[in-house]
């Protein structure tokens, strides 16, 4: 398993190149789109871009913060497996690369879900593993980036609706930028006919609550009986004896 300060190069090194920068410009607009409609007390910045991006500044929530495992650019220091958070108190969470640079992915759902308030909203910025580009190769040596099946199937069970999912950037990162400039057809020709196999893939999701109606014990009236004699169930006789009994 790599360290997270590695991870953490990894994705810098990516952001750095012709492509990442793409991309990061690309991200900003589609957060600014997502967080234009989403309000709140507090969101939470976390992942391997986290402090290093301006994408809280488009957010509508009262209170923002960031969390990650650099104390020069973030306010809390932790890592997503364990989040020092209360459960349900987060408005919105902005996470990116946490699955594939973490152990547990999964365990990273989990925690984005339990300190999400219900209709909580979630941001998640990953990269592609059917990339054609293999943007995001590096960083799990050992074992396969998470496929879109998988993070849809713990989604549904975590009960997480995927209001929308876009995939960003089919360019190679590149650092000649006139070669880089002449393969501009990839991106609008990428969009159309190969969606799938983006460098990058955005999923803006909303924590889903089933209400449960409250069990309420119904009051059955006694049944009358030919007569005008009336069926008394056991507590009924039992009081009926300890009170009328001579």
């Amino acid at each position: 398993m790599q360290t997270s300060d590695a991870n953490l190069a990894l994705c810098k090194n990516w952001y750095e190149s012709l492509a990442g920068k793409q991309a990061l410009s690309e991200l900003d607009a589609l957060c600014a789109s997502y967080m234009s409609e989403i309000f709140g007390y507090y969101a939470l910045e976390m992942g391997a871009l986290s402090g290093h991006t301006h994408f809280a500044e488009h957010s509508r929530v009262a209170f923002s913060t960031s969390l990650g495992m650099d104390p020069a650019t973030n306010d809390v220091i932790a890592t997503p497996e364990q989040l020092p958070i209360e459960t349900d108190n987060i408005d919105l969470v902005l996470a990116s690369h946490v699955l594939e640079s973490s152990y547990d992915p999964h365990q990273v759902l989990r925690e984005i879900d339990r300190i999400l308030v219900p209709e909580g909203q979630l941001i998640l910025i990953g990269f592609n593993p059917w990339s054609l580009m293999r943007s995001g190769r590096q960083l799990r040596k050992k074992g396969d980036l998470p496929v879109m099946s998988r993070v849809r199937d713990w989604f549904a069970l975590l009960g997480f609706e995927m209001m929308d999912v876009q995939y960003l950037g089919f360019r190679p990162a590149l650092q000649n930028e006139k070669l880089y400039q002449r393969l501009s057809w990839m991106e609008s020709f990428g969009k159309v006919a190969m969606p799938l196999f983006s460098n990058l893939y955005v999923i803006h999701a909303k924590k889903q609550v089933i209400a449960r109606r409250p069990y309420k014990k119904v009051w059955k009236a006694p049944v009358l009986l030919s007569g005008g004699k009336v069926a008394l169930n056991r507590t009924a006789q039992r009081v009926r004896k300890e009170n009328f009994s001579g």
